[in-house]
């Protein structure tokens, strides 16, 4: 609660605490068409701003207002915002006047250049997803031109918003199509410190034509509740909750609230200015807080900085493990490998290593096993190193890594280690073998490169080099 303090100490009027954060819906425009939908803008469209949007300038100007009106937090929202080609110098400037930034968007063109020209500014990324379902997901609207985002696309999305280095928050909005369905297992996966669970609210002159589609009873949001109710990470907001608990900006650059079940909006705060222009809403700083509003939004942690799990692969002698152990140390996470595992396997059968991948082959259960209990076990971990082949398939929020080396230096290196029986020949049929055992058990071709956030050559780089590129690419600097 002391960030929460500090945060509202410079917005106080008549002794009384203001909300501290605000919602810039910047953008009416959007590329998609959900049903549910809070803020459409049409009004706001058809009434004053043709566009949809301000200009460029007076955008700026805007977040100029409300900063030096002492909002300590900006959620830069829409319609869709990233559709607006100056977002990227928003985020700047409101970083440089010394607020926390936030993105709400459907992800739908969150490229990975976005993310690396804004990680500097944009402390998080909201993603708007309702779904894994594509049908549901249709049915909401929650699509473009009548096709939804796949599930697989969302993975990879949360993937490289990780491996920058945002801080991951989750909107869902609970409605007819997806009160029943169980999105338990995606969100452990997706691991948000956030994930916000609203029930449709109807807004007249927003949603007035799709809403009865699509809305549901307390009763029926209880349902979705309940069967999430041990994800720590889950803040729900029930209709009621949500009226009047939000500072919110339209596209024409007025306040708005929304606790009479519609959009009353103030006068332009380019005009009468924010001081005035919020004096007109009835915004409840009671109902704020109630919702979940105070948390601790400006601080990362090591933590939310940097991947809690990294896995590495790669070929036979390719260096894994011994990178895997310097890059734990430097990072002060733990190592474990899946070898150490199937050697102790192999070692309690009387069985060698070439005799072990023998038998996988001859019994993908036998390898669907021990793939089971690691994985399971490195999934309850975090801080974790994991010298794994296939850790890109099974390990959970992890950043993967594949270590390439040529057949001549994987052969010194092996001779350097006295294996004076390796030869090219039983190189290749090692590195044969466990390709064919995981095409086997799982179709996977775990040296596709599509598969990893980062690929390093082990021929010119050295274990130790190799591990303080991981460093660079990752972002991570010494506490110390």
């Amino acid at each position: 609660m002391n960030m929460f303090n500090d945060s509202c100490s410079t917005i106080k009027e008549n002794n009384e605490l203001l909300i501290p954060s605000v919602n810039f819906h910047l953008w009416e425009p959007c590329n998609m068409q959900c049903k549910f939908c809070f803020a459409s803008f049409q009004d706001v469209k058809k009434s004053i701003l043709p566009k949809g949007h301000l200009s460029r300038e007076k955008a700026m100007q805007v977040i100029r207002e409300l900063a030096d009106h002492g909002f300590k937090k900006i959620t830069f929202a829409g319609g869709e915002p990233t559709l607006c080609p100056w977002l990227s110098e928003l985020i700047s400037l409101a970083k440089e006047l010394g607020m926390t930034t936030m993105l709400v968007t459907n992800g739908s063109v969150l490229t990975n250049q976005f993310l690396e020209d804004n990680r500097d500014d944009l402390d998080w990324i909201a993603l708007s997803i309702d779904s894994l379902s594509s049908s549901n997901n249709v049915s909401i609207g929650r699509s473009i031109n009548g096709r939804s985002l796949s599930s697989e696309y969302y993975y990879q999305l949360l993937k490289d918003i990780k491996c920058y280095s945002y801080r991951l928050k989750i909107n869902t909005v609970i409605n007819k199509y997806n009160y029943a369905e169980d999105m338990f297992d995606f969100i452990t996966d997706a691991d948000p410190e956030r994930w916000k669970v609203m029930q449709a609210l109807p807004i007249k002159g927003q949603n007035d034509k799709s809403i009865e589609e699509v809305s549901i009873t307390g009763d029926e949001f209880s349902i979705f509740l309940e069967k999430h109710k041990d994800l720590k990470s889950m803040i729900s907001e029930s209709n009621d909750e949500m009226r009047g608990s939000y500072v919110m900006v339209d596209p024409a650059g007025r306040f708005f609230d929304n606790s009479q079940g519609k959009h009353v909006y103030s006068k332009p705060i380019l005009e009468d200015g924010v001081k005035s222009a919020i004096k007109e809403m009835n915004y409840s700083f009671a109902k704020f807080e109630k919702r979940g509003g105070v948390y601790n939004w400006e601080e990362k942690s090591q933590e939310n900085n940097f991947p809690s799990r990294i896995t590495i692969s790669g070929n036979v002698a390719s260096g894994k493990s011994t990178v895997g152990k310097i890059l734990a140390d430097k990072m002060n996470y733990s190592f474990t490998s899946i070898g150490l595992r199937t050697r102790k396997f192999a070692k309690e059968n009387k069985l060698s290593i070439a005799e072990f991948q023998k038998k996988c082959l001859e019994d993908p259960l036998l390898d669907k096993r021990i793939d089971k209990d690691f994985s399971q076990e490195c999934n309850s971990l975090k801080n974790l190193v994991i010298d794994y082949r296939l850790g890109f398939h099974f390990i959970n929020s992890s950043f993967n890594i594949f270590l390439k080396v040529s057949d001549e230096v994987a052969l010194k290196r092996l001779k350097n280690a006295k294996r004076d029986n390796e030869t090219y020949h039983t190189l290749g049929e090692r590195n044969e073998s466990f390709v064919k055992q995981f095409h086997k058990s799982y179709n996977i071709d775990f040296t596709s490169e599509e598969h990893y956030d980062l690929i390093l050559s082990a021929d010119n780089n050295s274990p130790e080099e190799i591990a303080n590129l991981i460093l660079q690419k990752i972002n991570f600097n010494s506490l110390g």
